[in-house]
């Protein structure tokens, strides 16, 4: 089913879910690495990094420069259910998500 999105509304961010492997130039040991994904709902304009983790610091950290990347901030955040970005689930729009991530990132940025 295709949904509309209206330009600005809506980024939608997680973890792709697959890792890649970042060889350190010095030592050539391989390190693992996270995929970030964040993707503007309207014009599908993606911006993708890599973090060591998906803790709560990485994703924070993901979020920042997305934002510098996109040149500003949408009217809603769309996150899967991230653990390190929510404290539990909740199927009925609990806060919780922001009450973990919102606090570290007016902080960080």
């Amino acid at each position: 089913m295709r949904q509309h999105h209206v330009a600005g509304d809506k980024i939608f961010v997680d973890y792709s879910g697959k890792r890649i492997g970042i060889v350190d130039a010095t030592t050539g040991e391989i390190r693992a690495a996270e995929i970030f994904v964040a993707v503007l709902g309207a014009s599908n304009l993606t911006y993708a990094e890599a973090t060591w983790t998906q803790k709560l610091p990485d994703w924070t950290g993901a979020h920042v420069r997305m934002f510098h990347f996109f040149g500003g901030t949408p009217r809603l955040l769309v996150p899967d259910n991230l653990k390190s970005g929510v404290n539990k689930a909740s199927f009925y729009g609990s806060d919780s998500y922001l009450m973990k991530f919102g606090r570290r990132l007016v902080l960080v940025h």
